[in-house]
């Protein structure tokens, strides 16, 4: 009698589903309808120690430990071992290889053409940045007038013409339409990026059931390539809390999908001790790696969390996206290009 009971209570046990990931509560197969995605260029994981050696208690996690999955993506593509960020997230967003760096590209599908037919919005918020790091560089060719085609575009930039948005206003948000941070009149923005965010997903995403919403941030490693390290931490730091805002509407929110990837990440050489530190933190002199690394790091929480654990191109990240365990019957086949 005894050996059946304990045979039962194996099998039981044996069948019983899986509900956590990385010691989180998870539900696993769960179809992503809302996405968050955001993209940080030159991020590596060391960075975090910016961040981790700061908290009041080294027990006191930073949002990207925080995540369900973290994996890891190799950088090359077809035709580079080492290509750039801009040239890097195209891959992501397209889940292609043969990324050019030409007008070529942009006949490429990115991931709102396949999902805008089937009534999703698309948001795509870009902080500061270079005019060659941002999306916009499309209508420079006539391959790419189509390529932002029903999405909704913010700047931190200075208006040079289009509309404005700024952190105090409640308005609603146009498709095929671009919008300037008014903060941004003069040399620098007087709004954070965190705030910036917070307030247009708010109002963009009261309104749509189903979305996208595309976070680009290239200052970070623009920093970075300065050695302003002062900067580089705060804008980390803006990074972190905006990780964290997502993380906290997904833990309540089944349905939602909070991804962070970065590329082109940027090596840096660290100081040895605490005295180090110290001069460190203060002067902000460190060394980077002539090459940059040839994995790039991925963060994720929310539904499907766990189809990122791993190593893999950074081109599969789209698939991953899309694709659900065949063996359950949780494809997302009615808007999955790979299948």
């Amino acid at each position: 009698m005894k050996r059946i009971s304990w045979i039962l209570f194996i099998w039981i046990t044996g069948c019983a589903q899986v509900t956590s990931l990385n010691l989180q509560k998870h539900q696993f197969g769960k179809i992503p309808t809302q996405i968050v995605w955001i993209q940080v260029a030159g991020l590596a994981p060391e960075h975090l120690a910016l961040l981790k050696y700061s908290m009041p208690s080294i027990e006191t996690k930073t949002a990207f430990e925080q995540s369900l999955c973290i994996g890891q993506t190799w950088e090359y593509n077809l035709y580079d071992l080492r290509p750039d960020a801009f040239t890097g997230f195209m891959s992501q967003l397209t889940g292609k290889k043969n990324i050019k760096n030409q007008c070529s590209d942009y006949q490429l599908k990115p991931i709102w053409s396949y999902l805008a037919d089937q009534g999703y919005s698309v948001g795509i918020f870009e902080g500061e940045l270079k005019p060659e790091q941002s999306l916009m560089r499309a209508d420079t060719c006539q391959e790419g007038r189509e390529f932002l085609n029903n999405t909704i575009l913010w700047k931190m930039a200075k208006n040079s013409k289009g509309k404005t948005f700024h952190v105090n206003e409640n308005k609603k948000y146009r498709a095929n339409t671009v919008y300037y941070d008014k903060s941004c009149s003069q040399k620098e923005c007087f709004s954070t990026l965190s705030a910036n965010i917070e307030k247009t997903f708010k109002t963009f995403s009261r309104s749509s059931k189903n979305f996208v919403y595309l976070i680009r941030n290239f200052q970070y490693a623009n920093y970075l390539k300065q050695k302003n390290i002062q900067k580089a931490k705060a804008e980390l730091s803006e990074l972190n809390a905006i990780l964290s805002y997502f993380q906290g509407l997904a833990s309540k929110n089944r349905d939602m999908l909070v991804l962070l990837t970065s590329a082109k990440s940027i090596g840096v050489d660290f100081p040895r001790n605490g005295k180090e530190w110290q001069a460190y933190e203060r002067d902000g002199k460190f060394l980077m790696t002539r090459n940059s690394k040839l994995l790039s790091s991925v963060y994720v929480s929310g539904a499907r969390a766990e189809n990122f654990c791993g190593i893999y191109d950074q081109s599969q990240i789209l698939k991953r996206i899309f694709s659900g365990a065949k063996q359950q019957g949780l494809e997302f086949s009615i808007i999955n290009p790979f299948e």
